[in-house]
């Protein structure tokens, strides 16, 4: 652990994200920024809406002592909201009507019931039961309707947060800042080396004989890349650990960022830089390669627009993929990729353009052409570059692995 870093637990409650409906966020986001805050998060605990179980998590976190315990869901009106009436329990201390909270609920009730139309007596009759919270504690400001709510435990500082996700990462943030200002966060270094190509089993040994006592290290693998994440206080022998494994990195692996920067960053900088336009042709994913483009804020700048391709008539009528082509090497096949490529680059008018086909699976894989086997092209001024891969794991799997690998194609033919 980074010397003087605060400790952290995170508690999220909802039925709803254990039985698959919704994905934790709130703990993601949380545990992210608490992380790059120099904290260490100790452990991220979901829970059902059941007061007991709530109850038992609640003092289970409290009993290790952590600086901070982030609470996120259960704060409503509704019969699962449990949040505030549990965090008074598990304190020993009654929920009181808070007037501040109240007078925080009156002014958001009235503003949504004037927006919305409702009659604000009711609404707020309905909402009233917001402002109650453990004796002691004190409201955070809504970003919606709900306040949160700010208690201590012994050493403990708690936050509970509504559940809706912009909510709770609006009120997080500026609890988060207002921390940092107090001083509670350390000054810490974090250094992301991301990798393309090569396994963990490759990258592991290129550091294990370097010094790294003063390092926080870890390593993830995931779409085909190995990311190595570095952490430690902001001192220079720690930095001269963190250069070295750097180092070691760089020499014996494909690194393609050493800031952070994912593939995706890198791709839409080099686009943007350039002047330079970019266009898809999709079969297999479906639509994935386009929307991940686009899910950048400010990708119209560079990204003009894409053909699903799914049918081989669709390749032969929008990308003038050449019929005879299809019928000598099957939709699956390099040159039926580079057709792909061309096409869409040539019909959409785009500077650059990336295709990819494959066989995402579960059927329509044979022999020859096995489930995972995917083809991708990047057509661009300098040519046209094409790259078999042979990706693992479900349908979902591969076509997130094949949309991944045709960005990195992507930065190749970038320069980047």
């Amino acid at each position: 652990m980074t010397p003087g870093a605060p400790r952290a637990a995170i508690v999220a409650s909802g039925n709803e994200l254990l039985d698959g409906r919704t994905r934790n966020t709130n703990a993601e986001f949380a545990s992210r920024d608490l992380s790059r805050r120099g904290a260490k998060v100790l452990q991220i605990v979901t829970v059902a809406d059941d007061a007991s179980r709530l109850r038992a998590v609640l003092r289970d976190s409290l009993e290790a002592g952590p600086d901070l315990l982030v609470v996120g869901g259960g704060l409503g009106t509704t019969h699962d909201d449990l949040t505030a009436e549990c965090i008074a329990a598990v304190l020993g201390v009654p929920l009181v009507e808070h007037p501040q909270a109240l007078e925080l609920l009156e002014e958001r009730v009235r503003r949504l019931s004037q927006r919305r139309g409702l009659d604000f007596a009711q609404t707020f009759a309905v909402a009233r039961r917001q402002a109650l919270m453990p004796a002691g504690s004190t409201p955070v400001p809504p970003a919606g309707v709900a306040p949160g709510i700010a208690a201590q435990s012994g050493p403990t500082r708690i936050f509970a947060l509504p559940g809706v996700p912009f909510e709770f990462e609006s009120m997080w943030t500026g609890i988060a800042d207002g921390l940092q200002g107090e001083g509670m966060f350390p000054s810490v270094a974090v250094t992301v080396v991301r990798i393309y190509g090569v396994g963990e089993l490759q990258v592991a040994p290129l550091f294990e004989s370097l010094p790294r006592d003063r390092l926080e290290l870890g390593i993830n693998v995931g779409g085909g890349e190995v990311t190595v994440r570095l952490r430690h206080a902001a001192e220079p022998e720690a930095a001269a650990q963190a250069a070295a494994v750097v180092a070691a990195l760089r020499a014996g692996a494909p690194v393609f960022s050493e800031n952070g920067d994912t593939v995706d960053d890198i791709v839409a900088e080099r686009l943007r830089a350039g002047g330079s336009t970019l266009a898809v042709a999709e079969s297999c994913t479906g639509g994935l390669l386009g929307a991940r483009i686009t899910a950048r804020p400010g990708s119209s700048a560079y990204f003009v627009g894409g053909v699903l391709s799914y049918a081989d008539r669709v390749k032969t009528e929008r990308l003038a993929v050449p019929a005879g082509l299809l019928a000598r090497h099957g939709a699956v096949s390099e040159p039926v990729a580079a057709a792909m490529a061309e096409g869409a680059r040539d019909s959409i008018g785009a500077e650059y353009a990336l295709a990819i086909t494959g066989v995402a699976g579960p059927e329509g894989g044979t022999a020859e052409k096995p489930v995972g086997l995917v083809f991708f092209a990047c057509a661009g001024p300098e040519g046209t570059r094409v790259r078999e891969g042979r990706f693992p794991g479900d349908r979902e799997s591969v076509r997130s692995y094949a949309a991944g690998a045709a960005l990195h194609l992507l930065r190749e033919a970038l320069g980047a």
